[in-house]
Formats: C-alpha cells, sequence, structure tokens
C-alpha cells in the first residue's frame, strides 16, 4: 500500500533517475556535451565562396537560366557573440564619482585542458548587393526571377542586384 502511495507520488521522479543510472552503466555519452558543441559552433562559421556556389547552384535550375555565377558584396562580416562577466566599481571623491566597468570573457572548461569561451550568437553578415552573370540574361523573364529569388535569400533589395549576360 505505501509503495503504490510513494509509486504515484514519485513516479516521474523515479524514472528519471532509473533512465540516468542506465545511461552511466551503459557508457553512452549524454546528447549534451557543451564542449562539442562549441567546437562544432566554431565550425559552423559563414563561408562565403560556399555560400556563392550554392545560390549559383540554385540559380542555375530557373529553366532557361544556363550556367550562373554569383558574386556578393558584403556589408558586415560574421561577428560572434561571447557571454562576458561584467563589474563595476564605483569611486567617490570629495565632489566627483567615477565609475569604472571592466569585462572578462566567460571560459567553459571541461576539466582536461580543454576551455573555449561561451558563445551567446553568431550574428550572420549582411549584404550590400550581388551581381549575377547567367546565360539566359537576355530573357527578360529569366532576369526577373533571379533578381526575385536573390532578393529573397540574401535580403537585399532589387536595385542592388545586377543580372548580365555570362560570355560565351
Amino acid at each position: 500500500m505505501w509503495a503504490s502511495r510513494i509509486w504515484r507520488r514519485y513516479k516521474y521522479f523515479l524514472l528519471v533517475i532509473l533512465v540516468g543510472v542506465l545511461l552511466l552503466t551503459s557508457g553512452m555519452q549524454p546528447a549534451f556535451n557543451t564542449q562539442e558543441q562549441t567546437a562544432e559552433q566554431a565550425d559552423h562559421g559563414f563561408d562565403l565562396q560556399a555560400f556563392q556556389q550554392s545560390v549559383a547552384d540554385s540559380l542555375s535550375q530557373i529553366d532557361g537560366a544556363g550556367r550562373v555565377t554569383v558574386l556578393l558584396s558584403l556589408e558586415t562580416g560574421e561577428e560572434s557573440v561571447y557571454a562576458a562577466d561584467v563589474s563595476k566599481s564605483s569611486q567617490t571623491t570629495d565632489n566627483n564619482s567615477n565609475e569604472s566597468y571592466e569585462s572578462t570573457t566567460s571560459i567553459l572548461s571541461d576539466g582536461s585542458y580543454g576551455e573555449a569561451p561561451i558563445l551567446i550568437k553568431s550574428k550572420y553578415p549582411t549584404f550590400r548587393g550581388a551581381v549575377i552573370l547567367c546565360e539566359g540574361a537576355d530573357d527578360d523573364a529569366v532576369r526577373l526571377q533571379i533578381v526575385h529569388a536573390v532578393s529573397a535569400l540574401c535580403g537585399i533589395s532589387s536595385d542592388c542586384i545586377s543580372v548580365s549576360k555570362l560570355s560565351q
């Protein structure tokens, strides 16, 4: 009787404990290893060359576009924002009050010589303009489709996109 009351009351807690014990005894690594996540995040930086190539490959699939080359101009580059500890110190003299701030980057350590800063977010670059060279640029409908696609993909206005005929 008392066992069924305990089971009803603490069944979720006991199940979590049981799963934890099973994971520890089976030798499996938990899925939330922070050191691996920070290393993966560092590897997933923005690669402009690869992005331009993937855009060109996608645009070449437009009916009538043919071969496509893409050049993108960046307004700002990639920026990473890291966690920081900010401390404030104040000094008061006769009639003056001085405040100073000191900032240090927070470091995540796994205990075995591995340290990495804590990444809060990554800001991807913003684009200034695009030059698209394609074989089918002499067709107005193809040019319009390319301008709309690049505008939607890169977030730049259509007046900053130039579509020209690719030389043979």
